[in-house]
């Protein structure tokens, strides 16, 4: 029976609708399904019958369990040519060129391996039925034979697909294997699967919030700017509440009374400058200072050693019994006279050699002025 027509039918349809694959929805998953098939089947090399390779074709009707899973029957038919001039069909002689009506009647089952992409590949696994009538006898050949195969699905639309796929059949009686290649439309009855629900969204305001400019510390320095006097404070820097610097400044005073010849009486007239040691030392209650007692060159050493311990003894009486600083704070000692400013060559430098001094100093911490 001949069947070019049928053949370019179905290669016209591949053709076309290879032409309109599209990325289709997910594919639906269960139903019924059809898939006329066209393809080409090899008969073993050393099957007995001695016929040529030919044109296969036919229908499969399955029924697709879930995604995994299908069963199918499929009949497929092929008239294949004798290949030998002697060929004995059941003890009846053939001649070369003289064809052969196959029938497979095949039961398979489908294990899909990912349903979720376009291209869907699966395995195939089944029996086969084969029966072949001979041109010259009334009665047939009968097969029977293990189908495996693999092929490839891919998606149209949710209903149809385009198949492709390979198959061996292997008889165990004559441990023959014959192969056969595929191609299909498959269609799938039932309803397409609802669609995916429609998300919403609400719509994103990107307008930010105002921001509160007394929230804000530029300068990072812990202070909000609506309070910051000093608001261009270098980072890390020790701030107070008006977010300013708070500055380590040193602070000192320097005591000086000078002494007549021999002397260690401490004239009245310097006790206003005894008064801002004082002050000043009282604001600073944790300095204190050493009282230095000092002499011209005139008289001994020794002497002049016990001489300026006497003056800067005055000074640290006045201090303690005039003023009431606490004595821990002071410490009077005489230097004789080691310790010149000036030369003793003269009246003039020799009084300010006579003398008793005292430093105060401290570091106090103020904050930076704006």
């Amino acid at each position: 029976m001949k069947k070019s027509n049928f053949s370019v039918a179905m290669l016209g349809t591949l053709l076309l609708a290879g032409q309109t694959v599209v990325n289709a929805q997910e594919a639906q998953q269960n139903g019924v399904y059809i898939a006329p098939t066209i393809g080409y089947y090899f008969f073993d090399e050393d099957d007995d019958n001695n016929t040529k390779d030919s044109m296969l074709y036919g229908l499969s009707v399955g029924y697709q369990i879930n995604k995994n899973f299908a069963v199918e029957l499929n009949y497929s038919g092929l008239e294949p040519e004798v290949d030998d001039t002697t060929f004995d069909f059941d003890g009846k002689l053939q001649n070369q060129g003289d064809e052969v009506d196959v029938d497979l009647i095949r039961l398979d089952g489908i294990f899909n391996l990912d349903l979720s992409s376009p291209w869907s590949p699966y395995l195939a696994v089944g029996y086969t039925r084969l029966e072949q009538d001979p041109a010259f006898s009334d009665e047939s050949d009968e097969e029977d034979m293990m189908d495996l195969g693999f092929g490839i699905r891919r998606a149209i639309t949710p209903s149809l697909s385009l198949k492709a796929d390979m198959r061996a059949f292997h008889n165990f009686d004559n441990e023959d294997t014959d192969y056969a290649v595929q191609l299909g439309l498959q269609y799938l009855f039932g309803s397409a699967p609802a669609p995916a629900p429609i998300q919403t969204f609400k719509p994103v305001d990107k307008t930010p919030d105002p921001v509160d400019p007394c929230s804000l510390d530029d300068d990072k320095d812990g202070v909000n700017n609506c309070d910051d006097v000093c608001p261009d404070t270098p980072i890390g820097s020790t701030v107070e509440t008006t977010g300013c610097r708070l500055l380590e400044v040193p602070e000192e005073i320097r005591l000086e009374i000078l002494f007549d010849f021999d002397k260690a009486q401490v004239k009245p007239e310097y006790f206003g400058e005894i008064r801002r040691v004082v002050d000043f030392m009282n604001k600073y209650p944790s300095t204190a200072t050493e009282i230095q007692g000092h002499t011209d060159s005139m008289g001994t050493d020794e002497y002049n050693l016990d001489l300026s311990q006497q003056r800067a003894s005055a000074v640290l009486d006045v201090l303690i019994n005039e003023f009431g600083l606490d004595s821990s704070r002071l410490r009077a000692v005489g230097y004789g006279e080691a310790r010149p400013i000036a030369d003793n060559d003269t009246r003039t430098n020799r009084q300010l050699n006579r003398r008793v001094i005292a430093y105060i100093e401290t570091v106090v911490k103020k904050v930076e002025e704006k």
